[in-house]
């Protein structure tokens, strides 16, 4: 047996074997096809109808399985923006590459009139020879309902969103409650507040999203020291919708931060908000090419402390004291740049106090409806009958011309003989 199987293997080498037999190499299994625009939008097309339905089973079918914690995030935002009274949910794609997808979300809730626009960015993974969306992404723009549960009230004002994050602590839970009830009181009269400043009919289509500050800060895309020292602020993507006019804003409030307040303060800060809302809802300015804004920081942001402060009884003196200050310390008054407005501390409120102080004074001169004709003449696009289209320091000036009745330097210098003389006369 021994000697067979040497035979054996001397007969292989004897028949001038070289090796082991090579066998055809198995064909490469083809690529996957690489997914169009088009499978991208359906997918998207398919889970805005099913949301807008209020099917979340639907909704989720269209996306991977992922993991069982990535499902159930999904399941639990899908299930709180249906209860939130999601009317739209809608992608603009604008790029697929790699195996994503990216584009513009629209999104509306029931009170809301205008869609307010984010970003999207999801995954598409091959399934059953198509894809599926592979959902959620911790890079598009989070939604109120991405957070945690979600309470809608709807009042003649608009719509409030009381958000709920799972196990926030009772002390935080009970703040929230109480300042979604009290947002829900007052924001039919902050509305027609506004519209009675800005123009038109009272909106009735403000959403006012109730979260801590933490998710404030997640909500509005800041950091947390940025977000620590905000009691609300106005989110959204500024871009125009379909029809040409600009997409919606939701004031959010800072929960922890908006109950310091006082009750004349929370009503200012909600009235504050709701004004940026207003004038959004109208504008068609974009910025330059240089990515100046049409309308000064300052101008935006004291013409709606100005509307908010109306009739307020606080002494003036009190409501400027950190730029009075400032002055007795030996500075001199600035109109402050729009970069001002992303400080933190002494620097922010320096710069809020001069806004609302050059507004004002403005004002005084030329009353409330002049300095509203100058902040919707810049805030309106040169075609739609809004300022020329000139740099930005021309175009004020001239749009003070037209509206004040004078020059730039003429309100700047009767600004700071105001401002420099503490405000003597201007009251409460």
């Amino acid at each position: 047996m021994r000697r067979r199987a040497l035979l054996a293997a001397g007969g292989c080498l004897l028949a001038g074997c070289a090796g082991p037999r090579e066998h055809p190499a198995a064909p490469d299994a083809p690529d996957p096809p690489v997914p169009a625009r088009t499978d991208a939008e359906l997918l998207l097309a398919e889970r805005g109808r099913a949301l807008a339905a209020g099917d979340v089973g639907a909704a989720g079918a269209v996306c991977a399985p992922g993991t069982p914690d990535a499902r159930a995030r999904l399941h639990r935002a899908d299930t709180a923006a249906v209860a939130a009274g999601l009317l739209s949910w809608a992608v603009d794609v604008e790029d697929v590459a790699g195996g994503r997808v990216s584009g513009r979300l629209r999104v509306r809730v029931a009170g809301e009139g205008r869609e307010v626009a984010g970003r999207l960015h999801a995954g598409l993974v091959p399934r059953g020879g198509g894809y599926a969306l592979a959902l959620p992404d911790g890079t598009s723009t989070p939604q109120p309902w991405d957070l945690g549960e979600v309470d809608a009230r709807e009042v003649p004002g608009g719509v409030v969103l009381l958000v709920r994050p799972p196990g926030p602590p009772a002390a935080v839970a009970e703040l929230a409650e109480e300042v979604a009830g009290e947002v829900a009181g007052d924001l039919p009269g902050a509305a027609a507040r506004v519209a009675a400043a800005w123009g038109g009919a009272p909106p009735g289509t403000a959403v006012v999203v109730v979260p801590t500050t933490a998710l404030l800060a997640r909500l509005a895309a800041l950091g947390p020291a940025r977000a620590a020292v905000l009691d609300a602020v106005a989110v959204g993507e500024d871009s125009p919708l379909a029809d040409g006019a600009p997409a919606g804003v939701r004031v959010v409030l800072a929960a922890e931060r908006f109950t310091r307040l006082t009750r004349t303060g929370r009503t200012a800060t909600l009235t504050h908000e709701l004004v940026h809302a207003a004038v959004r809802a109208s504008a068609t300015a974009r910025p330059a090419a240089d990515g100046a804004r049409p309308v000064p920081r300052w101008l935006a942001e004291g013409y709606a402390d100005h509307v908010a402060r109306q009739g307020i009884d606080v002494p003036a003196a009190l409501l400027a004291a950190p730029l009075l200050e400032a002055v007795a310390a030996g500075a001199d008054p600035v109109v402050p740049a729009d970069t001002d407005f992303d400080a933190t501390g002494q620097g922010l409120q320096v710069a809020y106090a001069a806004a609302w102080t050059l507004v004002t004074s403005a004002a005084r001169v030329a009353g409330t409806g002049a300095v509203t004709a100058l902040h919707r003449s810049l805030a309106t696009a040169p075609g739609h009958g809004g300022a020329a289209a000139v740099p930005r320091a021309q175009r004020l000036d001239a749009a003070c011309r037209a509206t004040l009745g004078t020059g730039w330097a003429e309100v700047e210098r009767t600004w700071r003989a105001d401002v420099t003389g503490g405000l003597v006369g201007w009251g409460s």
